[in-house]
């Protein structure tokens, strides 16, 4: 039997209380002051609560999600909670209210008696947090081919996990991430094979000092970055990995890779704590601390990712587009290039692989287009296919780039001269894209 909550009870100075619920199912739970409340639904053994706190050690407000899944109406539960400031939490030294209405809101949600409309049924905060709300997800991996704005994406995200919003254009978005490098409040990164535990979190380090070699305890820039978000629990941090995929997870992360959930948090219901390994000293991940990593699927997939990491992730694909390439270039079309040599790598090899739109993106006359393809695409396709000669040629529909004679039994291909004026010609490109599917001739 599922417990019902019944409504608030009083508002005083805008602090909310409410009944006890009528059955043994719900609970509501006086905290050890006065000016703490619960209000608390079951379901089975599962709960979800609500928790304000205005006691004279701090001010705080919580919605726990731990069991929100289980719930009949968690699609609206989570759509409400994911509405509140830093994903369900809020931690200020500074006085605020919540509104009788809010406390309602959740309620009739808890119950089904209701649903709601986030951005006109939820009462508001008073003293709201320095950010906005934002709608980046504590753990994110951008996943996708070469050359589809998985870095600048990731820069992106972290001014808006930060901000709340990106509303400055890309220069603005560029300046506003390198403010945040500055101030210390996003930190970047990138895992390799050789990259190690000691490195990410913490380790023993040789340091010469006056000709004498000794060793001392060096942090890293995981331990460093949580450390400042902890101390600083009003603030967002941000600590990008680029290359997650290239690295070894479970050397890397070792025990911690548990505290990265965001139900293991620090202030959460299952927050965890681990002792260092080298420091001894105890640790936690604070919860205003996104992490947010790319990889490159032509690298790996996310099949062959670490399972540690991919449960503890949220993924978001960045795909080429065409779109924002589609413009003429001398007379040759940019962005139906693009889609016919994606669409012949799909059917030659497969989705990871394709073309990334922003080999193209800076790409303005026939030059600049040969210089692209010259340095950035054959190269690319000559990995992509390990120098299968022929599926290159298909790729580029058989156009002028790859040339081909006979030599003995064995035909020779090889690569255009770079000095061809062939490199240079609308026709070779539009070649590539002539009687594709999608990508008719110009004329």
């Amino acid at each position: 039997m599922t417990g019902e909550i019944v409504g608030v009870r009083r508002v005083e100075a805008g602090f909310v209380s409410v009944k006890q619920t009528l059955d043994s199912s719900g609970l509501f739970l006086p905290g050890e002051s006065k000016d703490q409340y619960w209000i608390y639904r079951m379901s089975g053994v599962h709960g979800a609560s609500i928790y304000v706190d205005h006691s004279s050690g701090g001010r705080h407000f919580n919605v726990n999600k731990r069991a929100l899944r289980h719930f009949p109406h968690d699609d609206q539960l989570l759509t409400f909670i994911r509405a509140l400031p830093v994903y369900g939490y809020y931690e200020t030294k500074k006085d605020f209210k919540i509104s009788a209405e809010y406390i309602r809101s959740f309620i009739d949600i808890m119950n089904g008696s209701r649903k709601v409309a986030v951005q006109t049924e939820v009462g508001e905060l008073n003293d709201v947090p320095k950010q906005a709300s934002s709608s980046i997800t504590i753990n994110t991996i951008l996943f996708g081919p070469p050359g589809t704005g998985k870095t600048f994406h990731s820069v992106s995200m972290a001014v808006e996990a930060v901000d709340g919003s990106t509303s400055q254009g890309r220069d603005g978005t560029k300046r506003r991430f390198n403010d945040l490098v500055s101030a210390g409040r996003v930190e970047f990164v990138t895992f390799h094979q050789s990259y190690a535990y000691e490195d990410f979190v913490e380790g023993i380090r040789p340091v010469l000092d006056g000709g004498t070699l000794r060793y001392e305890l060096r942090d890293g820039i995981f331990k460093r970055i949580s450390q400042q978000a902890g101390a600083n629990p009003d603030d967002r941090y941000v600590l990008i990995i680029d290359e997650i995929n290239r690295g070894n997870i479970a050397k890397i992360f070792g025990e911690l890779i548990t505290l990265i959930e965001p139900s293991k948090r620090l202030g959460e219901e299952d927050e965890l704590q681990v002792k260092l390994p080298y420091s001894q000293e105890p640790f936690g991940v604070p919860r205003n601390l996104y992490l947010i990593g790319t990889m490159n699927t032509a690298d790996r997939g996310i099949a062959l990712l670490d399972v540690a990491l991919r449960r503890r992730f949220e993924f978001d694909e960045r795909m080429p587009d065409a779109a924002l390439v589609m413009r003429d270039i001398e007379g040759v079309n940019g962005g139906r290039l693009l889609t016919a040599i994606n669409q012949r790598i799909v059917e030659n090899l497969d989705r990871e692989h394709q073309i990334g739109h922003t080999y193209l993106m800076k790409v303005d006359s026939l030059d600049a287009l040969a210089r692209a393809f010259q340095k950035q695409i054959i190269p690319l396709l000559q990995e992509y296919f390990y120098n299968d000669w022929e599926k290159m040629r298909a790729v580029l529909n058989d156009n002028a780039f790859i040339t081909r004679r006979e030599a003995g039994k064995q035909p020779v291909f090889d690569v255009l001269a770079e000095d061809d004026s062939g490199w240079r010609e609308a026709d070779s490109y539009r070649a590539i894209y002539s009687g594709s599917s999608g990508a008719d001739d110009d004329e």
